[in-house]
């Protein structure tokens, strides 16, 4: 890597600076340049469980960002696409005139060490899909490298180094940023509507930057893609590469047959290749979505010579991701969930999955990412709360744009009480959050926390509260 470094810039490069160290990719990365032999420093805004790992590995991190922050000596700065040219931190870098690349360009030069790369990409379910696919490769013994969204157990983090031979990342279509990485397997799990931002003239575009994607791959190479959706296999025609499509329908290469839920909603299912029995899987994670999801991962083994004896218990053994319909507790019968889910489907899935378990009634407690999100997919966000008893809308978080569309949580909550009357209600302090729903809620309700950014604090303080209530 460092010699990658230094042949784009010209330049020794020994020592970097990640503005934006805090986010899961940004945080990873770093700790990937650490084991290369770089010295690494960087700052956030706030602090986070990304930062204190990072922190005890001896990485100094500045927390605000500031114009004293970046030492003179740096050699280069990586920053992410949240970071704009006015941050305090990357004028410092502009007057000391340090070479600067963005985060996802400095994943595609990573991508260039390694001999093959798998790149998952799709608007949902990129993460889980990924992480099925390196642990897929680990439980194989094959020594993946990975760089993706969300932390597994298997690797202590979302983020490592291990052998040169594979590399499995998530790819992220928001700024085209998945066109950097060298792939030779890619993946596209769906295809819909999102970060409307970028893609001013919506889905064309959006299908132009994934056929884009497609096109890296060599010809020896593989695209995996989702043919349940026309979108997708729009994009993948005419790739220099074989397609092996996916999904519910027997009109697709691999499909599953006789799915069955138990009472919490983990599938067993049997997997055709074709018209042929392949294997019969159960997975330990909940929905339909992630029966897709290890369809994918299941493809990928498949075409790298992985047995069918091993991708079964390797799929039994994945327990996903973190901040993936994760468990966060129970007590006296209220159980608390956390997600990820920040998108429209993405929220209307993981809450279908929570109606599998068994509860009183289902809490929704909610925060908004990004103003324009929020305002181009509006009514499906309304329409994604229709099966829940109770909602909690936290402020519009937005890190990367200001509030151009004039819009606001309590616009949702006015919505969704008109339309479903669920009784819904805007609270702007995570404390106060934890004090109306530790003041409400029953005994067996089930308490989602759903969102992509701090939201997830609720779930862990609303569980010590609790704690402190029930057990005094």
């Amino acid at each position: 890597m460092k010699s990658q470094l230094e042949k784009k810039f010209n330049r020794p490069i020994n020592k970097l600076f990640f503005i934006g160290i805090g986010g899961s990719s940004m945080s990873g990365l770093a700790s990937m340049a650490l084991s290369q032999g770089f010295t690494i420093e960087g700052s956030d805004m706030v602090t986070s469980s990304y930062v204190e790992k990072l922190e005890s590995m001896g990485v100094k991190v500045h927390i605000g960002h500031n114009y004293e922050n970046i030492p003179t000596d740096t050699d280069c700065v990586v920053y992410s696409a949240a970071i704009h040219e006015d941050n305090p931190d990357m004028i410092k870098a502009t007057d000391l005139n340090i070479p600067k690349i963005e985060r996802s360009n400095f994943l595609g030069l990573f991508s260039n060490i390694f001999d093959k790369t798998i790149a998952v990409s799709g608007t949902h379910g990129k993460t889980t899909t990924s992480s099925m696919i390196a642990c897929l490769l680990h439980y194989a013994d094959l020594k993946p490298s990975l760089s993706i969204g969300g932390k597994l157990d298997e690797f202590g983090g979302n983020a490592l180094i291990d052998s040169k031979d594979y590399f499995v990342v998530e790819a992220c279509e928001y700024v085209d940023s998945f066109l950097t990485t060298s792939h030779s397997i890619g993946v596209i799990t769906n295809i819909e509507e999102d970060h409307l931002d970028y893609f001013k003239d919506g889905l064309p575009q959006i299908k132009e930057s994934f056929h884009k994607f497609g096109k890296i791959l060599p010809a020896d190479g593989l695209m995996i893609a989702y043919g349940d959706s026309p979108d997708v296999l729009d994009v993948v025609k005419k790739l220099a590469c074989p397609v092996v499509t996916y999904g519910l329908s027997a009109e697709n290469d691999w499909h599953p047959e006789n799915i069955q839920y138990d009472t919490v909603g983990k599938p067993t299912f049997d997997v055709y290749k074709g018209n042929a029995f392949y294997g019969h899987y159960e997975l330990n994670i909940p929905g339909q979505h992630n029966v897709l999801n290890s369809l994918a991962a299941i493809i990928c083994g498949d075409f790298l010579g992985i047995p069918v004896e091993t991708s079964i218990p390797a799929m039994a053994r994945f327990h996903g991701a973190k901040r993936r319909f994760e468990f966060r507790g129970e007590v006296n019968g209220i159980n608390v969930y956390e997600d990820y889910a920040h998108h429209p489907t993405e929220l209307k899935v993981v809450i279908d999955a929570a109606l599998n378990y068994e509860h009183n009634k289902l809490w929704v407690v909610f925060q908004p990412h990004t103003y324009s999100r929020t305002y181009f997919f509006f009514d499906d966000f309304v329409d994604a709360f229709a099966k829940a008893d109770f909602v909690i809308l936290n402020d519009i978080y937005s890190d990367r744009e200001g509030n151009d569309w004039n819009i606001y949580s309590e616009d949702l909550q006015k919505a969704i009480e008109e339309k479903y009357h669920i009784p819904t209600v805007t609270i702007s302090v995570f404390s106060d959050i934890i004090d109306y729903l530790t003041s409400h809620l029953t005994k067996n309700d089930l308490v989602l926390v759903a969102g992509s950014q701090t939201i997830n604090h609720v779930a862990f303080d609303l569980i010590d509260k609790l704690k402190e209530i029930h057990n005094s």
